[in-house]
């Protein structure tokens, strides 16, 4: 059942993660790199406060601090160099546009990313 929440709030995380690149890049005019690496670390802010009281609920208030730096120094950090490496990987090898290359890069962090979490971060 873990597994469907964190999904269910990477979804969430990744719709807000998409729409933050999207007008990062359209309205800002930021580059690919830095536009994909401020839309992940948006939804890597989101998706903890959903882990907290979704995916892992229950967890005691003094850890908070330890888990929210673990969560973004591990997964935030993953997710950065894989979302940004991945997203031009992708565009580069098949010319597809920004945001669904990055569709593609975080299909292939998600795994990694659940089990860093359920491991390191959230596990008891």
């Amino acid at each position: 059942m873990r597994w469907v929440r964190f999904n269910v709030v990477g979804v969430a995380g990744f719709v807000l993660q998409i729409v933050t690149l999207s007008l990062l890049v359209r309205c800002a005019g930021l580059t690919t790199s830095v536009a994909v690496a401020v839309a992940v670390m948006v939804a890597v802010s989101h998706n903890f406060v959903w882990h907290e009281h979704f995916t892992w609920p229950n967890q005691p208030r003094e850890g908070r601090l330890r888990r929210w730096l673990s969560f973004h120094v591990s997964t935030g950090a993953l997710s950065v160099i894989a979302n940004v490496g991945a997203t031009t990987l992708v565009m580069t090898l098949t010319g597809l546009p920004v945001v669904a290359a990055n569709v593609v890069a975080v299909a292939l962090a998600s795994i990694v990313n659940f089990l860093v979490s359920d491991r390191l971060v959230f596990g008891r």
